[in-house]
């Protein structure tokens, strides 16, 4: 794709409280060598209120949420600005996509991992 992806990500206490409540098949967002175990919902953003918190101004303050339902996991973008794709392929704004291991999620110039 010939894009570097160096942005810093970061975790909100929240983020760091989830991460206890860690389960053993519960899958996983990787980003700069930090994981971050999705207990049922994670909320990705620029604003310090997300669990994931990711400074580029590329990323809305608001941006997507990777939750669980059922035995599956989701991701939606919330009417973010500059969009979110997974392996390649846009989310569509307000419609839930299904995650599998090894997915790569791109949101801004921020690369995350499932797994």
């Amino acid at each position: 794709m010939g894009r570097e992806f160096d942005t810093i990500c970061g975790d909100s206490n929240l983020g760091k409280r989830l991460s206890k409540i860690q389960k053993k098949d519960a899958y996983q967002l990787s980003c700069n060598g930090k994981a971050f175990p999705i207990a049922t919902r994670i909320s990705i953003g620029r604003s310090p209120d997300s669990q994931i918190v990711l400074d580029d101004s590329m990323v809305s303050r608001h941006h997507a949420v990777v939750q669980k339902i059922k035995d599956d996991y989701f991701i939606t973008d919330l009417d973010s600005r500059n969009g979110t794709f997974v392996n390649g392929l846009a989310v569509p704004k307000g419609k839930y996509l299904k995650l599998r291991k090894r997915d790569v999620i791109v949101i801004g110039r921020t690369e995350l991992k499932v797994f």
